[in-house]
């Protein structure tokens, strides 16, 4: 008997460590991954083009996610220029869609409508925890139908960075016919990957064993294991053309990743490289990163 109570203490001791450790890492606003970025000095002109795009007239859109139920928002821009092409830009970890502002300048300036939206547990829509894009995969098909319905004919990109270049990557074998292109920008392998690489490297815990514990929490109270967040998987059943960019010096998401995920699938892929940090390449290398992007979309037209 006494044995029994101590086994049953011992897992009501170990869930209870799992839990915490869920909440930590999946909560809205979680710290998890470093989701506050340096301070990068922007290249000249970029915070005046970003300004002048804020200032443009914004529609609000909105969806339920069939995943959850969850409400969530988008901010749609049209095209100074009529035209059916739409990107739609998916932001990271524990941010929302004001993460990407710079980069939607850049597509409205290319000529494209652009739609931003807020990733469940995060800006304005609902939702308690994030999904290490595995849930936002399911929300974004969604957003995707959305905008299908609004130019059928219309060609659709999208952009993704950190965790929302996972989610566009997740996404690509559920969206063959529908999207024309993706881009990911600093994008991870999959979320047990960079889990442990943040488990190790900020904690010194080889986290394996408790990333298995936590990703039971997380298919317990967010309706996902975290095995089912595999880019790589995903990007093996993708035909959609990809451009991979990524920063050398990237210490959020290891730098390493990009050749994994370069190397993965058969696809049209291109990539692009710079001394840049964790989603800040185009903040220091914008004339380059702008013609990778134009080099790569003229795949599309």
């Amino acid at each position: 008997m006494i044995v029994i109570i101590l086994i049953l203490l011992l897992l009501v001791i170990v869930g209870t460590i799992l839990n915490i450790f869920f909440l930590y890492i999946q909560k809205r606003g979680s710290s998890t991954l470093g989701s506050n970025p340096p301070n990068v000095k922007r290249d000249p002109g970029l915070d005046q083009k970003t300004a002048e795009f804020l200032k443009i007239k914004k529609t609000e859109l909105k969806i339920e996610s069939k995943f959850n139920h969850n409400q969530l928002y988008g901010w749609f821009t049209e095209a100074k220029y009529p035209t059916e092409s739409t990107v739609i830009l998916v932001h990271g970890f524990a941010v929302d869609h004001n993460s990407l502002n710079i980069h939607a300048q850049l597509f409205y300036n290319l000529g494209y409508n652009v739609l931003q939206i807020d990733n469940q547990a995060a800006g304005k829509s609902s939702g308690k925890y994030m999904g290490y894009g595995f849930i936002e995969s399911l929300d974004l098909i969604d957003w995707v139908d959305k905008i299908k319905s609004k130019y059928p004919n219309g060609k659709i990109v999208l952009f993704g960075a950190s965790m929302g270049a996972a989610t566009v990557m997740l996404a690509s074998p559920k969206l063959n016919g529908k999207v024309s292109a993706i881009i990911e920008d600093s994008g991870y392998t999959s979320t047990k990957d960079i889990l442990s690489y943040h488990a190790q490297n900020m904690y010194h815990i080889k986290g394996r064993l408790l990333i298995n514990g936590i990703s039971l929490f997380s298919r317990i109270r967010a309706g996902f294991f975290y095995g089912q967040a595999d880019c790589l998987k995903a990007l093996s059943k993708n035909k959609i053309p990809v451009l991979f960019m990524h920063g050398q010096n990237d210490f959020t998401v290891p730098f390493e990743m990009e050749e994994k995920l370069y190397t993965c699938g058969n696809f049209f892929r291109e990539k692009y490289v710079s001394q840049g940090v964790h989603i800040r390449s185009y903040y220091i290398d914008s004339i380059n990163y702008q013609k990778s992007v134009e080099k790569f979309l003229k795949h599309i037209q």
